[in-house]
C-alpha cells in the first residue's frame, strides 16, 4: 500500500511539474508585455492595474491597523479567514461532486468533511485554500458585465480581495499545516507554486483590454497547448 501511495504521488508530482513547465514560458511572455511593451509606456501599462494596487494597499493598511489595535474587529477578521478557507474547501469539493458532510470554522481552527468517488482529487480540495482566492475570482467574473465608468470602485474592491488572499497565503502556508504536510511536501508546495504561476498569469491578463478572466484563462490554456506541440515536434 505504501509502494502505491508512494508511486501514485510521483506520478501526481511528474503531471504537476510538467503543467509548472507549459505554464512558465507564458508567464514570462506576459512579464514581457506588462514591463517591457515595444508600442506603449511601461507606466501605461502598469497603469492597467492601479486601481486594482490602490485596493491591494488600502487592505495592508487598514490590516496592519486592525492587528494592531486587536479589538473585536481584528478578531472577527480572523474568524472570516477561517470561514474563508473552510469555504474554499467546501467549493472546490462541490466542483469535484464530492458530498459535503460538516463544515465547522472558528477563530483559529475549522474542518469539513466529505466524500465521493473522486477521492484521487483529494489533493485539489485540500490544497485549495492556498492556491485559489476564490473572492478574487468572483468578482473578476462578474466585472465583463460593467459599465467601464464603474470600474473603478470595483477594481479597488478585487484588489481587497487579492491582499486578503496573500495575507493569509503567508499566514497559513506552512509545512506544518495538516493540509499541506498530510501530502509529500515536494508535491504540496510544487502543486502550490504552479497555482501560483497560474494565477499570475490569469488574472494579469484579465486586465488587459478586451479581455476577462474567461478569454484569459483559454489563452493561457492555448499557450500550453502550444508548447505541448512544440515538444512533440522537437522530439518526433
Amino acid at each position: 500500500m505504501a509502494k502505491f501511495f508512494s508511486l501514485t504521488f510521483n506520478i501526481r508530482t511528474t503531471l504537476v511539474a510538467l503543467i509548472l513547465l507549459l505554464t512558465v514560458p507564458y508567464l514570462v511572455q506576459v512579464l514581457g508585455i506588462i514591463f517591457l511593451p515595444k508600442t506603449v509606456s511601461v507606466w501605461r501599462q502598469l497603469s492597467l492595474y492601479q486601481w486594482l494596487a490602490a485596493g491591494m494597499v488600502t487592505y495592508a493598511v487598514v490590516y496592519r491597523l486592525l492587528k494592531r489595535m486587536n479589538g473585536s474587529l481584528y478578531r472577527n477578521l480572523q474568524w472570516f479567514e477561517t470561514f474563508t478557507h473552510e469555504f474554499t474547501h467546501t467549493i472546490v469539493a462541490i466542483l469535484l461532486l464530492r458530498e459535503v458532510h460538516t463544515f465547522h470554522a472558528e477563530k483559529s481552527s475549522g474542518v469539513i468533511t466529505t466524500s465521493g468517488r473522486t477521492k484521487w482529487l483529494s489533493p485539489l480540495v485540500s490544497l485549495a485554500p492556498y492556491c485559489l482566492p476564490i473572492y478574487t475570482y468572483a468578482l473578476l467574473m462578474l466585472r465583463p458585465l460593467l459599465d467601464f465608468h464603474g470600474l473603478i470602485i470595483y477594481d479597488i474592491l478585487i484588489g481587497i480581495t487579492l491582499a486578503f488572499h496573500v495575507v493569509n497565503f503567508k499566514k497559513d502556508t506552512s509545512r506544518h499545516q495538516p493540509d499541506i504536510n498530510q501530502y509529500p511536501l515536494l508535491f504540496s508546495y510544487l502543486y502550490i507554486a504552479t497555482a501560483l504561476c497560474i494565477n499570475l498569469a490569469v488574472v494579469w491578463v484579465a486586465f488587459f483590454p478586451g479581455y476577462n478572466v474567461f478569454t484569459s484563462f483559454w489563452r493561457l490554456l492555448c499557450a500550453q497547448a502550444s508548447n505541448i506541440a512544440a515538444v512533440f515536434g522537437w522530439i518526433f
